[in-house]
């Protein structure tokens, strides 16, 4: 590396580059001053017209990684992007392409962008930038505890959180809050896997600050102090929230801490977002009051006196809100609303419904009669720690599946709310699950055929059903199929896969496998049987059906499409099998006949064979 910046040095000497005037590669560096850059050299450059200096450090993985630039001697003060090491955080090179063949160009590329970036925060341009990188800043300290945090920043009303803390481990703290209206108790032990009894509850009081507020994030030369934190607040709180907290403030509380007041500070940014940031309150006054043989506190917020000595902590918070999370991934977060119906939960219903927590639909109804089988895992969302229940009154009996499911949804996304009906499809639907009222989506995955023509004829029955999807695989890998239907209109429905013609036997027109062939497959004789796919195949088409109901939520699709993938034939055709014609269509062509399918005169969806169905 040091051969390269001497390199460097050499070439920027000779050159008539004039954005750095002179490269000085400096001795005996502490790398930990800059970024843990063992090279690094000092530059002068011009800013707005005058000489500056700037460090620059070269990672190990340079050219193939970015430089570092330090204003070590601190001659450009508190600007936005600046941390307290001095490091200018110039750009995000997660999606940068960087050509390490040039590794000047490299450098005085980004050189350029950190000249800008300066310039722009001496003169005040990037001001409202502060407000966006307000927590980064409020999180600079070495020793700042973590505060997770469930909380809605759409909600502009103050309010206090349920919140609780214990100590874990060697001293470790762990502070977890929560809006009122979500349970602490599940989300510590399935969030965290702590428990609750462990801890203490205290109260936190949460400050939304007004539109258009604008604070200079504390440095560690000039941190907030008590009533700095105090002023910063109640200037930039709404008349309302002022008034919300003084009836909370005043109220009087039973079993929690009362040494310690904790708080969360909402800024909105410029960009839409809330910047969050929190902190611990330590050395108030309490007064107790004694009535009969209870003890009620009456807990003075540190806020509404003047404390003598009020120690301020600083907080880093942690959010493990649903819509932030669900942000992250980008997906549309309005799923949160939806409630979706998942008809099977077998090899590819429970990849299904598995995803559809995954991408935030806020509530699952799982239908089956089934129970877990070992020789389900390897085709299932569930492992073999599903399989089995033990039972006081039963001893070892096997897992419903509806409730294998739910199990696991619940311990990885704890926020989908999941319903589990442990019977038959016909009994669900006749209980009142089929408008649009109750559901928002349907998705069948049972694979048998003649029960998902009764459910297609029940559904269609209705005035108001909602879209229905319909999803199965073939077997040994030759492909998956989703069809929707319901979706806005009537035409296009299950049965017109089946269409009728006269002298010919019923088939399913969608299959790529030519009809009246055998792949029911049997290991250990009848109690055996089974259509031979694997988890590919399953997860394949669970992704295709989701990808299809999410856009069906989000009323981004339209009609009712028949939707094909085609996987590899080399086994199939092994094991003696054909295939159909339709199995030739390239995947734009199974793409745009999408529609096709459709049977005008069919005797469920037709205005004509509906008539008389």
């Amino acid at each position: 590396m040091t051969r390269l910046i001497n390199r460097i040095k050499e070439e920027l000497d000779t050159s008539k580059e004039c954005l750095i005037r002179s490269f000085k590669v400096l001795e005996n560096v502490d790398s930990s001053k800059y970024g843990y850059c063992s090279d690094v050299a000092e530059i002068e450059i011009e800013v707005n017209g005058k000489p500056a200096v700037l460090a620059v450090g070269f990672p190990d993985m340079f050219p193939n990684v970015l430089p570092k630039f330090f204003d070590v001697n601190n001659e450009f003060g508190h600007i936005p992007h600046k941390m307290p090491s001095g490091f200018l955080c110039f750009t995000r090179s997660d999606s940068l392409i960087i050509d390490d063949r040039y590794p000047i160009d490299i450098l005085l590329h980004c050189l350029k962008k950190v000249i800008c970036l300066i310039e722009d925060g001496v003169s005040g341009r990037n001001k409202l930038d502060f407000i966006d990188e307000f927590e980064v800043y409020w999180h600079t300290s070495k020793s700042i505890d973590n505060v997770h945090l469930h909380l809605d920043t759409d909600n502009n009303k103050l309010r206090e959180l349920d919140f609780w803390w214990s100590v874990v481990g060697e001293g470790f703290t762990v502070y977890v809050g929560a809006e009122k209206n979500q349970s602490l108790n599940n989300a510590i032990s399935q969030f965290f896997g702590l428990d609750i009894n462990k801890g203490f509850k205290a109260r936190c009081i949460y400050f939304p600050l007004k539109e258009g507020t604008f604070l200079m994030p504390p440095t560690d030369e000039d941190e907030w102090d008590f009533q700095t934190l105090k002023t910063n607040i109640f200037n930039n709180l709404s008349d309302q929230n002022k008034k919300e907290f003084l009836r909370i403030a005043k109220q009087k509380n039973q079993n929690i801490d009362v040494q310690t007041e904790f708080i969360v500070i909402g800024i909105p940014t410029h960009k839409g977002a809330t910047a969050l940031f929190g902190c611990s309150l330590n050395g108030h006054s309490a007064k107790s009051q004694h009535r009969k043989k209870n003890k009620v506190i009456q807990q003075v917020h540190p806020f509404l006196i003047k404390p003598k000595e009020t120690k301020l902590t600083k907080l880093n918070v942690k959010r493990w809100h649903p819509n932030f999370l669900l942000n992250r991934t980008g997906v549309n977060t309005g799923l949160k609303d939806k409630h979706v119906l998942v008809v099977g939960v077998g090899s590819v219903g429970s990849e299904v419904a598995m995803r559809f927590a995954k991408a935030g639909v806020k509530k699952l109804s799982l239908v089956d009669p089934d129970d877990m089988e070992v020789e389900n895992i390897h085709r299932h969302a569930i492992g073999s720690n599903g399989v089995y229940l033990s039972l006081d009154e039963y001893g070892l009996v096997s897992n419903p599946k509806v409730l294998a499911v739910k199990n696991e949804i619940n311990r990885k996304y704890p926020f989908t709310e999941v319903k589990t009906y442990w019977e038959s499809v016909k009994k669900t639907l006749e209980e009142g699950l089929l408008s649009k009222e109750q559901v928002d989506l349907i998705v069948v995955a049972i694979g048998s055929v003649n029960m998902e023509m009764s459910i297609n004829q029940m559904l269609h029955r209705e005035n108001n059903s909602p879209p229905v999807v319909y999803t199965w695989v073939e077997p040994l890998g030759i492909g998956g199929h989703t069809l929707v239907t319901l979706n806005g209109e009537k035409q296009g429905c299950y049965q017109c896969l089946f269409k009728e013609r006269e002298g010919e036997a019923l088939h399913n027109r969608s299959a790529f496998a030519k009809p009246f062939q055998e792949f029911s497959k049997a290991l250990t004789g009848c109690g055996s049987v089974f259509t031979p796919y694997n988890f590919l195949d399953s997860e394949r088409s669970a992704l295709m059906t989701v990808d299809a109901g999410i856009k069906i939520l989000m009323g981004q699709l339209k009609g009712n499409p028949l939707l094909s993938w085609k996987g590899e034939d080399a086994l199939f055709l092994e094991a003696g099998y054909e295939t159909t014609p339709r199995y030739t269509f390239s995947t734009d062509e199974l793409f745009n006949s999408r529609y096709l399918y459709k049977d005008d005169v069919c005797r469920v969806c037709s205005e004509t064979g509906s008539d008389s169905y």
